[in-house]
């Protein structure tokens, strides 16, 4: 991680200017300040041009750089049948900002009150600029806890910030900036449940910090950790009271420097995915195109493991057949694409000394120029006959004694690997290795608004039902209920009695989870994890994850209407796969505490070509 991808702002108190407060944050080298609306307005006996928003850089680049405190909204009880004047008052202020071409507003969360009103002034006035030039956003001030004054016992602030984005229609220009004050929550995962959430700053007191041996401000162990976590998420930081402040700034690049990233992914390459939906790739009905090669076959782990396990039943095989090095083990690569796996069972039989024949079959012809021109080099020698067929229906005048393919995607079966292998089965010898031998997908369920709001916003644009269908993204402003555990496991070769039954790969399981803390369930993380040969394993489940890996982002199935979870409940999934003769796919919902609709049914919304 680097400084360079965090924003910095200041929270300027009330008795500044603009050209002082954008000094400062030049001399200081931040990126934002946080201003009191009240000091972008023109006021009576304002003599300096420059002083005022009316300094020309202002509207040219210094707009840009502000975010405007707004009047704190009205409370309920200011709603008494009429426009009240704190409603007036926050529309006016609303209204300059945009005015002033700022690109966010913010204001502190009411506490003490009901939200009914909050939550119409606030869709209202957002309706208002959906259409405009104006790209603006309503940053909400929310305590991470805030201390009762008769008790000082902190109050969980989540409940209320929940019900306000739960309530509101406009819930994606709705992004929240966390105080952090000396105080935390001391229960724990409490903190944990705002990783879900659509953090877009932390507001660090500087009451939060202490002075450390040589008197530098830093922050205790709690509140570290809790940063760390948030920087995961993309959340700006902003510095709130009196300030030393590059001491400040300084101490807090230093820590987001050093925060380890939540996802076992390496950032080289998830930089610019994080929460990026994705259609999962179907290469079984589309041919897939260079560039998805390309990025694949990068993966450091992938195939280092793939040639292990190759070679480790090459080896088997070769002691079986007896002959020594005079044995010559047949190998069908399915699925061969440009060649990877090809290369590692060469490189296998190479490293063991046994003597292959391998058949690539691949059924994208875009693909098969560059296995020949590779089966033309030094490397390969020529040692590789290539097939042009769908697997499923190819006719080999032999059978194989290793099968290998590479047809997994982010939820294991997902890519129809078992349709796909069952029809190729039948030119395995009956001691035939399959790899993949076996693979099992994982579910859990996951709190996170932001791809709720992601996927609201799709359905908008392109009318159709996208929450009942599942994609491929990189989990990362995103907070997990529970781990996930197995679900469905296909094994290859595939014990087949008489005739081949095609819905054998069909699958019926339920999930059950404890639920840690008060939380909002928002949809579902597929994982999948499999064993190539005998001990040799990928994973992409969090908690075995092969570290290194990148050729697969997790799967996500989300549901239609959020599940508010109560801590103590039990949780309970259900999910099913299904197929006819055209196509698979999957349904889901959750029964426990309450019924969902059961999403997909029937496959209307999306499926798997076969």
């Amino acid at each position: 991680m680097s400084v360079k991808d965090v924003r910095f702002g200041y929270d300027f108190p009330s008795d500044v200017n603009v050209q002082a407060c954008m000094d400062c944050i030049q001399d200081w080298e931040l990126t934002f300040a946080c201003v009191p609306v009240s000091n972008l307005r023109l006021k009576a006996g304002d003599c300096k041009p420059s002083d005022t928003v009316l300094n020309p850089e202002f509207s040219r680049k210094w707009c840009h750089c502000v975010v405007a405190k707004v009047s704190q909204p009205p409370s309920d009880a200011d709603s008494g049948g009429g426009v009240s004047k704190p409603q007036e008052q926050f529309v006016r202020d609303v209204s300059w900002a945009a005015f002033l071409n700022v690109f966010s507003v913010m204001f502190d969360l009411p506490l003490d009150t009901d939200l009914v009103h909050l939550v119409r002034l606030l869709d209202n006035q957002i309706d208002a600029y959906l259409e405009s030039s104006v790209s603006l956003q309503f940053w909400i001030a929310v305590p991470v806890c805030c201390a009762d004054a008769a008790t000082t016992v902190p109050e969980d602030t989540w409940h209320k910030w929940s019900r306000l984005v739960s309530m509101a229609r406009n819930a994606d220009r709705m992004k929240l900036a966390l105080r952090v004050g000396p105080e935390l929550p001391t229960e724990d995962g409490t903190l944990d449940r705002w990783l879900g959430e659509p953090v877009t700053a932390l507001i660090v007191d500087t009451r939060s910090f202490v002075a450390n041996r040589k008197g530098f401000p830093v922050l205790p162990k709690r509140h570290q950790e809790f940063l760390k976590k948030m920087f995961n998420v993309g959340a700006q930081l902003i510095v709130s009271g009196p300030s030393a402040v590059r001491q400040h700034f300084n101490y807090l690049a230093h820590l987001y420097e050093n925060t380890t990233p939540l996802t076992p992914y390496s950032s080289d390459y998830i930089s610019g995915y994080e929460d990026y939906l994705q259609t999962p790739l179907q290469p079984l009905q589309h041919d897939l195109q260079s560039t998805v090669y390309e990025t694949f076959e990068q993966d450091p782990v992938k195939y280092h493991e793939y040639r292990r396990a190759i070679g480790m039943a090459l080896a088997d095989k070769a002691v079986t057949a007896g002959a020594g090095e005079a044995a010559e083990i047949v190998v069908y690569v399915l699925g061969a694409g440009r060649g990877p796996l090809v290369e590692a069972a060469l490189d296998a039989a190479d490293e063991r000394g046994v003597r292959v024949r391998v058949c690539a079959v691949e059924k994208n012809e875009n693909a098969l120029p560059t296995l020949y021109t590779k089966n033309a080099t030094d490397k390969w020698r020529d040692r590789v006959t290539v097939e042009c067929a769908d697997m499923r229906h190819w006719r080999p005048a032999a059978k194989c004694d290793v099968m290998v393919s590479e047809l997994l995607g982010s939820f294991g079966d997902n890519e129809l690997s078992p349709e796909c292998l069952d029809g190729a089965q039948r030119y395995l010898k009956d001691d035939g290795v399959c790899i993949p031998c076996s693979y099992t997908s994982y579910v859990g369920p996951v709190q996170s608004r932001k791809l709720h709001a992601e996927i609201a916003s799709i359905k908008r644009k392109e009318l159709e039902c996208t929450f009942q269908r599942p994609y491929v993204v990189q989990l990362n402003n995103v907070y997990t209920i529970a781990a996930a555990k197995p679900l469905f496991t296909f094994v290859h070769p595939r014990p087949m009695d008489g005739e081949r039954d095609d819905r054998a790969n069909n699958r019926d399981g339920s999930l059950s989870f404890d639920v840690p803390q008060d939380c909002i369930l928002h949809g579902l993380a597929g994982y999948f994890e499999t064993v190539l040969y005998k001990d040799v394993r990928l994973s992409i489940v969090p908690e075995t994850f092969s570290q290194g890996m990148f050729s697969w982002f997790p799967a996500y199935f989300p549901l239609t209407s959020p599940v508010a979870l109560t801590k103590g409940e039990r949780l309970r999934i259900n999910f099913w796969r299904f197929a006819d003769k055209h196509k698979v796919w999957y349904e889901w919902c959750a029964s426990l505490p309450q019924q969902t609709v059961i999403h997909n049914v029937n496959g209307t919304m999306y499926s798997m070509l076969l």
